[in-house]
């Protein structure tokens, strides 16, 4: 790489002053043709600003007739200038109210008629000045009414004799504008507007409930543009409207206005693509040399991770050996003194808690891959840690003082009870291995209205459970890592997965784990879990409820399981038939109605326990079904499973009150009636 510095200075300077040259003359170019597209908006705006003097120009003209008419010669009839502005409403559509002011004004005829309790005075009495100073028509400001609406006026002088004697006026409506407009040939994406002389919106094609607000409501200036309400910048042009005080505006996009910016940059590509191969040179020599790192990091972690790994398989494998010479010292022992009940029964328990044992390293195994809350549910923090606390007390030696204080009034959570039990677990064992010579743990929990004040990843209501000791603690450096897997602050090494599957415990539940430490004063993991919103019901029903089926087919790929299930039910059913795959379970669902429940392992080859299931349903929805399962993919991935599901190992009553559960709540399908529905041809 060192070699090739000196080539990519010299290519680059080379390149230098043809970019420089090229980037001159875009400049040039778009700023040709951005003043084009100006002086085009400024034309365009001249033109509708002349459409709209006219159409003004036309009303004063006709407004002007009127006041000329001998029907307002003094006295004026109040019947005949009603009958005369009537007509003259029903010819002229943008008049919505013809009326007669003094020099005060006030209001002395109006039609159509003004209510007895309407004020009769003019809303926009600034204009009413100015023809009655200059006596020259006048086009009103644009003016909310009595009635709540928007209006502009235009107003004529009534003279006779060379004195003016009143004030002529027409009230219009501002869709007369915004028709116009919309009729002026601009494109759709442009926007026209028109303000009168106190920056007020008359019309507009974007917006017309803006009318009467101020025009910085609809278009606010930005530097060289304007940006509308609707968030669309635009570039604008302005044109007065003959000798009103109003002015109308153009809006041309901002990207279209950019576009010749658009159009120098690829007219420029055959240049900026000498500068992507000189650059594409130096990414290939950075990439290779990153590469190289990166195999060397990979190469460590890998070492380190198969390390922990190798530790944790070792440890593993030596408590599933300690249990196993449990059960082949109860194996022989029975085989040998068959005939001695009290050292049989003796064996048989030790071999109950080897079983026991085996769940415990099987579900702490488990909940480290664990990243879904499948078998999450409401639980009392208080009640459940009340009940684990002589586990927790197991977690440590006598050397260490354990104290719980969860609130009364502390929420329930929403999360995996097992998963809880492991992490609170892998918490005190790294609490008692911080404090050689000692110390206090204590377990606290207090409720967090809102979990985003806390950690933004988090989100409503939790409950921050807390783990404290006062070990010799973590350095900062070290803290920003504990959770990652493998990572271990040991001593003696250890595979540093605990702290691990409290994170993963956490989050797989909807909540997040953080700690905090002070070197030589101690450590704190909190916990946080969602708020539970509803108490789930039970799993199973009670065992001394009546409704266990009596005719079962078990489904397992694996002899042993399968003889193992056969044994724990063949004393609680009259028959059990069984099947190696779905597609024989099936098969003997078929030739066999009297079956009234399914057992069925998740995990086979071929057809799942959750595939044969849905077949189930749909070949017999009456027939329930009861998964069972040591670990299951879909379950671990997050999969919505509906059956009852029993983890593998199970006990008889267990797989009894699943069974007992499913059938008593399974659809009754004997009071349905079926309809025969003959569509025609």
């Amino acid at each position: 790489m060192n070699n090739a510095r000196p080539a990519l200075l010299l290519v680059t300077a080379s390149l230098l002053p043809a970019l420089v040259l090229a980037s001159v003359m875009g400049w040039f170019f778009i700023n040709e043709q951005q003043q084009g597209l100006d002086a085009d908006l400024r034309d365009r705006a001249a033109i509708l600003a002349g459409a709209l003097d006219r159409e003004l120009n036309t009303q004063i003209q006709l407004l002007s007739i009127v006041a000329d008419s001998p029907r307002l010669d003094l006295p004026v009839s109040r019947t005949s200038f009603a009958e005369t502005a009537r007509r003259l409403k029903d010819q002229v559509a943008a008049w919505q109210q013809i009326r007669v002011s003094n020099d005060e004004g006030e209001v002395v005829l109006a039609y159509p008629p003004l209510s007895v309790s309407a004020s009769r005075e003019v809303v926009d009495l600034e204009s009413h000045k100015r023809v009655i100073e200059t006596g020259m028509p006048v086009v009103g400001n644009i003016a909310i009414g009595k009635g709540g609406k928007a209006a502009f006026a235009v107003r004529v002088p009534v003279r006779r004799k060379d004195r003016l004697r009143a004030v002529l006026s027409v009230v219009i409506r501002p869709e007369t504008i915004t028709q116009m407009l919309y009729a002026s040939g601009l494109p759709n994406d442009w926007s026209a507007w028109v303000v009168d002389s106190q920056e007020r919106l008359v019309a507009t094609t974007s917006s017309p409930e803006l009318a009467a607000m101020a025009a910085t409501e609809f278009a606010r200036p930005q530097d060289d543009l304007f940006m509308l309400s609707n968030g669309n910048a635009v570039r604008v042009a302005e044109a007065q409207i003959g000798a009103t005080t109003w002015r109308v505006k153009i809006g041309l996009p901002a990207s279209q206005y950019n576009r010749p910016a658009m159009h120098a940059v690829i007219f420029l590509v055959g240049a900026g693509l000498i500068t992507i191969l000189l650059s594409g040179i130096v990414a290939v020599l950075l990439y290779r040399e990153m590469r190289s790192r990166a195999a060397e990091r990979e190469s460590l972690a890998n070492w380190q991770r198969m390390d922990a790994l190798g530790k944790l398989t070792g440890q593993a494998a030596h408590d599933f050996n300690n249990l196993l010479m449990v059960f082949q010292a109860g194996v022989d022992g029975i085989e040998r003194r068959r005939g001695d009940e009290e050292r049989v029964t003796r064996l048989l328990g030790n071999m109950r808690q080897g079983v026991n044992r085996g769940k415990t390293i099987t579900r702490r195994l488990l909940s480290f891959a664990r990243r879904s809350n499948q078998g999450a549910e409401h639980l009392d923090l208080e009640a459940k840690i009340a009940e684990m606390t002589p586990l927790l007390q197991q977690a440590l030696n006598d050397s260490v003082l354990l104290d719980i204080r969860i609130p009364n009034d502390v929420w329930g959570v929403h999360a995996d009870p097992v998963g809880l039990e492991i992490s609170l677990i892998n918490l005190l064992t790294n609490a008692r291995e911080a404090m050689a010579d000692g110390g206090n743990v204590v377990i606290s929990a207090r409720n967090v209205d809102d979990g985003v004040v806390e950690d933004k990843r988090l989100k409503g209501p939790v409950v921050a459970l807390t783990v404290t000791d006062t070990g010799r603690g973590v350095a900062a450096a070290e803290l920003t890592r504990i959770f990652e897997p493998f990572y271990s602050t040991k001593d003696n090494g250890g595979p540093g997965l605990g702290l691990t599957q409290v994170l993963g415990f956490a989050e797989g539940n909807g909540g997040t784990a953080r700690a905090t430490s002070l070197a030589g004063q101690g450590s704190a993991v909190t916990l946080y879990l969602p708020k539970s919103l509803v108490e789930r019901a039970p799993k199973v029903a009670e065992a001394n409820i009546p409704g266990m089926p009596a005719h079962i087919l078990i489904v397992d790929d694996t002899p042993a399981s399968l003889e193992a299930a056969r044994t724990a039910l063949e004393d609680a059913v009259t028959s059990i038939r069984t099947a190696k795959d779905g597609t024989e379970a099936l098969a003997l669902i078929e030739k066999h109605p009297q079956i009234d429940a399914v057992l069925s392992d998740i995990m086979m080859p071929g057809m799942s326990g959750i595939e044969l299931a849905d077949r189930i349903g749909q070949l017999r929805p009456r027939l329930p079904v009861v998964l069972m399962t040591g670990y299951s993919d879909k379950l671990e991935a997050g999969a919505k499973i509906v059956w009852p599901i029993v983890m593998k190992p199970f006990e008889q009553s267990e797989i009894v009150k699943a069974l007992t559960s499913a059938h008593l709540s399974a659809p009754d399908l004997t009071n349905i009636i079926k309809l025969d529905v003959h569509s025609k041809s």
